[in-house]
């Protein structure tokens, strides 16, 4: 008799989750799994970069997988249980590079202070033909069929614990918004992880392609991945008072807007990242805040106070669900935690405006080593390295349209 499979979910720095399938028995509750540290220098290409935890000299180990009990889902429409895994290290912690332990230190800093940071994502997403030879979002024949779509990922979310608040078709075909319900900080960033896969296994089923990148066309706009962020004390929501920023909240807001000029590469991790920054597009160009204002980086919505957050617009949809939540958690505890002044709506900071900029200032951050782990920062900036190494010896060996139209006829 064949034996069930289950598949193990481990969050690496660039997907959100990868996955492989192995026997059930082996993933059973209490079971420990292995996954190879070289998770952590893989890109969207699975270009290979060496990291501290893996790499050439050390022959790219193993580490132990530590599974996550609260995470375990059964499948249905695939007939298996799937449980996120996360490495760890002799002691049984998260090692260092691992996001998702990120996001659990630092949801940990905010218990200290009697809080609980609640986040939830919202994910704009082009859908095209799988078969389309330009590989460029095309019609969804019929509404019927993106309502089918919708309805189908809705289902499957909810199946999961992780419902939906709204799924809709954006004016352009193709271009479909969804977000999820608010949750504590870390299940908020499985199930944002947990959702991208599940749409685009779901997309792939239909001969459709789901896809995450932020700016696939110069002339149109980009794919946003905002993340709303509000803090609960004993189950209520703290952020606002008297239809105001409370104190909590206005140091939270504070860290966000101090700390995006250093953070901008957990935001916008790739070259493409830095296309979709448009403020005719509502897509910040600085740090800044303002009360229900979208042109701003750090939305505040205060009414009604049950529901009151910020929304942080910085970052696109081709950014790492527990990347982007640690970026938030950091910036928002490094604000309560200093007591940081909140500067007058709309007071813009510069950002770097490209990858290169953007990983230097990341790597001289004050946020190192006092709130980021070391492996992690040390593993994320070599990874987009790699990818601007490779982009520019591309560029250095590409003619491109603009050159031959202005030059061939002219030699």
């Amino acid at each position: 008799m064949e034996r069930p499979l289950a598949r193990l979910e481990v969050p690496d720095l660039e997907l959100g989750l990868r996955e492989k399938l192995v026997h059930a028995d082996r993933l059973r509750p209490g079971a420990r799994a292995a996954h190879g540290t070289a998770i952590y220098g893989l890109s969207l290409a699975d270009d290979m970069t060496d990291t501290t935890l893996g790499h050439a000299g050390n022959g790219y180990p193993d580490a132990a997988v530590e599974l996550d009990e609260s995470t375990r889902v059964d499948l249905p429409w695939r007939g298996i249980e799937a449980v996120i895994g996360d490495l760890v290290d002799a002691n049984g912690d998260p090692v260092g590079a691992s996001p998702r332990g990120m996001v659990q230190h630092l949801v940990e800093r905010f218990g200290a202070l009697g809080l609980e940071p609640v986040l939830g994502f919202e994910y704009e997403t082009w859908v095209f033909e799988a078969d389309r030879d330009d590989r460029r979002p095309g019609s969804l024949a019929h509404a019927v069929t993106i309502a089918d779509l919708a309805a189908e990922f809705a289902r499957r979310m909810a199946a999961i614990g992780h419902p939906l608040e709204a799924v809709r078709s954006q004016a352009r075909a193709g271009f479909v918004e969804f977000s999820i319900a608010p949750s504590p900080a870390l299940r908020a960033a499985d199930g944002a992880a947990r959702a991208r896969r599940h749409l685009r296994e779901l997309c792939a089923e239909r001969g459709l392609v789901a896809s995450f990148m932020a700016k696939p066309f110069g002339d149109r706009e980009g794919a946003g991945g905002h993340v709303h962020a509000s803090l609960e004390r004993d189950g209520a929501n703290v952020f606002a008072a008297d239809e105001r920023l409370s104190a909590v909240g206005a140091r939270f807001v504070a860290g966000l807007v101090a700390s995006l000029p250093q953070l901008t590469l957990m935001f916008n991790p790739h070259v493409n990242s830095f296309k979709r920054i448009d403020p005719r597009m509502w897509v910040p160009t600085t740090s800044s805040w303002g009360y229900d204002d979208r042109r701003t980086a750090c939305r505040v919505v205060v009414r009604p106070e049950t529901s009151a957050r910020v929304e942080h617009r910085r970052g696109g949809a081709d950014a790492n669900p527990y990347v982007i939540a640690a970026a938030v958690l950091a910036g928002g505890v490094d604000g309560l935690e200093r007591r940081l002044e909140l500067p007058p709506p709309r007071t813009s900071r510069a950002v770097p405006v490209t990858l290169g900029e953007a990983i230097a200032a990341f790597e001289r951050s004050r946020y190192v080593d006092r709130l980021l782990p070391r492996r992690f920062v040390d593993a994320f900036a070599a990874t987009r390295r790699t990818e601007l190494t490779l982009y520019e010896a591309w560029l250095d060996r590409t003619i491109t349209d603009f050159e031959l139209q202005r030059h061939v006829e002219h030699r």
